[in-house]
């Protein structure tokens, strides 16, 4: 009985709520040193107005940590021509901000080994973000962290780690949203940092419990990574069927912010394509798991180039052509 209650109140939230302008688009790595994207293929990828998500890493933009003491953001040549071509092209930019800064005296730059987690590493992650948000042209939006509740932990493992991870990320989330809205009323920021289909938790307690501010802020939007593969069925448990539930127990709780998948596809699409021969991983995804949400605010497949640590994952090749899901991404949302 309760399992019907919640999904009639998602049901009911739905019928409520208007669909928004779902954009899509593709995640790069220049910042990690992957190739930059041509003028053509992000025209060929991307529609115009669509999201191309690349880290700007803390570390390396803020080099010196001085921005709380006048300093200024420093891009990398290849970030920003970046930036600059998907500028150009009519596309834009979408920016994941982490991890960590040695010069800031962090052990680490790596988002499993440390925190910003002091009031003036705060201030001084949130002074990156201002900066990058000033700075970057055709910004569509910046994310805080990346998979807060996977590998890119912070540094909190075993007993309790959960609510020691929610209460870091949502003092950071919270000085960072104030900052940047001191400067820019209307960007969206993606929080949440999620990775995996448990969400209902995740996102309600940091709603609810740990203060994380932004429910219900139109401009405030959830960061998922739906990474999904496993045969479809009504009656098997899989990622396709957990995802509807996931997010209608959300909704039925009044969490109604859009959802920002600042990752999909992935090595998890490779694996449903190998289990469905011939199947349209990209359609399939739009039918059972876009489809059901009317609140979608966009999607950005991870990755768009030829990778040579996950070869199989891009849209392009190592020649640069479409491979077999590029064709059929390229056909389902870049018309």
């Amino acid at each position: 009985m309760r399992r019907i209650v919640t999904l009639l109140l998602a049901l009911c939230w739905a019928a409520q709520t208007p669909t928004l302008a779902q954009v899509h688009g593709v995640a790069v790595q220049v910042s990690q040193g992957q190739d930059i994207p041509t003028t053509a293929q992000l025209r060929s990828l991307a529609n115009s107005g669509d999201f191309v998500r690349d880290l700007a890493p803390w570390s390396r933009t803020d080099p010196a940590c001085d921005l709380t003491n006048g300093g200024t953001i420093a891009i990398p040549p290849e970030m920003q021509t970046l930036y600059n071509r998907v500028a150009q092209t009519g596309r834009k930019n979408f920016l994941t901000l982490g991890f960590n800064n040695v010069a800031c005296g962090q052990v680490s730059a790596l988002g499993w080994l440390d925190f910003p987690n002091t009031p003036q590493l705060r201030a001084e992650f949130a002074a990156y973000a201002v900066q990058l948000v000033q700075a970057v042209p055709q910004l569509g939006g910046i994310s805080i962290w990346n998979e807060m509740n996977g590998a890119f932990n912070g540094g909190y493992n075993g007993a309790g780690s959960i609510a020691l991870k929610l209460t870091a990320y949502c003092q950071l989330a919270n000085t960072v949203i104030t900052e940047v809205r001191k400067v820019n009323k209307t960007v969206p920021i993606a929080i949440g940092a999620s990775a995996g289909w448990n969400i209902q938790g995740w996102f309600s307690n940091m709603f609810n419990k740990y203060g994380c501010m932004g429910k219900n802020d139109p401009t405030i939007w959830l960061d998922v990574h739906p990474f999904i593969s496993g045969i479809y069925s009504p009656t098997t448990i899989t990622g396709w069927t957990k995802w509807p539930k996931q997010i209608a127990y959300i909704r039925s709780h009044g969490i109604n912010n859009a959802l920002i998948a600042t990752e999909w596809g992935g090595t998890a699409a490779t694996k449903w394509m190998g289990q469905v021969p011939g199947g349209n991983y990209p359609q399939e995804f739009q039918n059972r798991i876009i489809a059901a949400d009317p609140s979608w605010a966009g999607l950005m497949w991870f990755e768009a180039l030829y990778d040579t640590a996950i070869p199989k994952v891009g849209l392009v090749d190592s020649n640069g052509a479409l491979t077999p899901v590029g064709r059929d991404y390229v056909g389902v949302f870049v018309p």
